[in-house]
């Protein structure tokens, strides 16, 4: 019985190693590049508006292995894109150290140190271009900033480079109240400084393929 269990054991260990093999073959992993992103935040305020920038956008976006060479994108969908970004809070900047710290706070960075997004949904938007860039595409996801996650559902275009890199576009609005974040009123002004509540990200994202 015992030399039985064990066959059954080796067999069932072969079975979950070849599919493993066979779905990591089937799929794609892109990795975030340390150059080429760019994301913003732009808001407004009382006196004026103001935007924090920054260069440092990490994660992962992984798709069926056909999605390197199908222009078209026709078999390239299924199974259905995964993507999850990171972007360190520390990394916004608005020239202005005071600016900076008043934002860090407001996103209470201490506790929650990145902004981070999950794709959940997406779909091509319109037809792909016979040359498979750009192309458009609906998506939906979840977004956590300072803790509080919300869906986020916004357009995204897909930029192809002769490399072989990706480069997504997109630009969603929120309200910091959203995501429990009470727009800064700086002491430092007496409070008379209104942050507008409205404000809006946008980003540049590049991945290239995983080296194997």
């Amino acid at each position: 019985m015992n030399k039985n269990l064990t066959k059954w054991n080796l067999t069932l260990a072969v079975v979950l190693a070849s599919a493993f093999t066979l779905q990591a073959a089937d799929t794609l992993r892109y990795q975030a590049q340390p150059r080429g992103s760019k994301v913003s935040i732009d808001g407004t305020s009382s006196i004026h508006d103001w935007t924090v920038e920054g260069a440092v956008i990490g994660g992962f976006f992984e798709a069926a292995a056909a999605f390197k060479d199908d222009k078209s994108l026709k078999t390239a969908m299924e199974p259905a894109p995964k993507a999850e970004v990171v972007i360190p809070i520390r990394s916004l900047k608005s020239g202005k150290e005071t600016m900076d710290g008043i934002m860090q706070d407001a996103m209470k960075m201490k506790e929650n140190p990145v902004i981070k997004y999950k794709l959940a949904e997406i779909k091509i938007k319109g037809e792909v271009p016979v040359s498979g860039t750009p192309v458009k595409f609906d998506s939906k996801g979840d977004l956590t900033v300072a803790g509080v996650t919300k869906p986020c559902a916004m357009e995204v275009t897909m930029e192809r480079a002769d490399d072989g890199k990706l480069k997504f576009i997109g630009t969603t609005p929120i309200k910091m109240t959203d995501f429990e974040i009470k727009p800064p009123a700086p002491a430092i002004a007496g409070g008379l400084i209104k942050t507008g509540d409205d404000v809006t990200i946008k980003f540049e994202w590049v991945v290239a393929p995983k080296a194997q």
